[in-house]
């Protein structure tokens, strides 16, 4: 029956940095472009609405022979029993035969991928002469994808953190959060001379930066379109799902706005409460065509640009991949017979 590579998390962290994360995410948006990565319907499945859920996203990718799906599953009281309240499992399959080649905690290739994608928005879309990055929200993600977009704009000179709903939480954690977004740039290789703080007006902070990452559970508009100024870049991670919400719908109507996949952007991004209230027809078009160079992103420095990273499954697959080469390559994981 053949045999199948289990790769444990502490593995997945040590065969996948950031900069091999970033890799990996810009080349499955490029291979959506050109259309050897297709993408499946996604599943979301309530246990118990607001408590527990679970959601599978799945594709495949033609370049690397493989197909496969990452679940992701939610229960909110886990905590209650010193469990984690999040658990995620990569299943990757040889595309020619079916076969299973491999099982990845998809739980640090989440926090990778997602701190990866949230920068490429920034890469790509950002001013060249940005100085400034607001991180908006204090959760798991938030320090990855801060390393990561310093990473791809090591020229930032500020770095803001600021929790919306609780404005205090964001100076208690500044200390332990920035120790975690330099200990990433060290795995990194890398490391960065940008001033660290936190701020409670969310107002003020909103107006002074010239890139936003934000990465909530919000279901109602945490920044207004009156606080943007013209030039800001905003990466929105948290929408991914029906009904969550980050920003104010005008900011979208006024905006060059990108996704990963344009079509679940409108369903269960960023984009479709403005979508549905009629501010945003239509997508300028998927980040994939901007790295393709075949779509611009940022025509002017007054332009704000808005990337809605919704999450797609041919991160999870690129990402995979990487990872199952380096892990076969140096004999890391376990294999086992099918």
């Amino acid at each position: 029956m053949g045999t199948i590579r289990v790769i444990s998390g502490a593995a997945v962290q040590k065969l996948f940095p950031l900069p091999l994360a970033m890799e990996a995410v810009e080349t499955a948006y490029l291979q959506k472009h050109t259309g050897q990565g297709g993408v499946w319907p996604m599943v979301f499945h309530e246990f118990d609405p607001g408590h527990a859920d679970l959601d599978i996203k799945s594709g495949h990718l033609e370049a690397e022979g493989i197909f496969g799906l990452k679940l992701v599953s939610w229960f909110g009281a886990n905590p209650e029993q010193k469990l984690p309240a999040l658990y995620g499992t990569s299943l990757i399959c040889d595309l020619a035969t079916g076969t299973p080649k491999a099982v990845l905690n998809a739980g640090p290739v989440t926090d990778l991928r997602t701190g990866a994608a949230g920068a490429i928005g920034a890469k790509y879309l950002a001013r060249p002469d940005s100085r400034s990055l607001l991180m908006v929200g204090c959760g798991a993600l938030s320090a990855y994808l801060a390393a990561a977009t310093l990473l791809a704009l090591p020229h930032l000179q500020q770095v803001t953190l600021v929790n919306p709903r609780h404005p205090a939480k964001a100076a208690q954690k500044l200390a332990a959060w920035e120790e975690k977004v330099k200990a990433l740039l060290h795995d990194a290789g890398a490391h960065t001379t940008a001033a660290f703080s936190a701020a409670e007006d969310v107002e003020q902070a909103v107006g002074e930066a010239d890139v936003i990452l934000t990465a909530t559970p919000a279901r109602q508009p945490l920044l207004r379109r009156e606080w943007v100024r013209p030039g800001t870049h905003i990466s929105c991670m948290g929408a991914d799902m029906d009904g969550k919400q980050e920003l104010d719908p005008r900011i979208l109507a006024h905006a060059r706005v990108f996704g990963d996949d344009a079509g679940q952007c409108l369903r269960v991004g960023e984009c479709q409460l403005a979508h549905a209230a009629g501010l945003l027809e239509a997508l300028t078009g998927e980040m994939g065509a901007v790295i393709a160079g075949e779509l611009p992103g940022r025509i002017s420095d007054e332009d704000i640009t808005v990337f809605d990273s919704t999450g797609i499954a041919l991160q999870d697959l690129s990402s995979a991949a990487v990872i199952l080469r380096r892990a076969e390559a140096q004999g890391e994981g376990h294999v086992v017979e099918l």
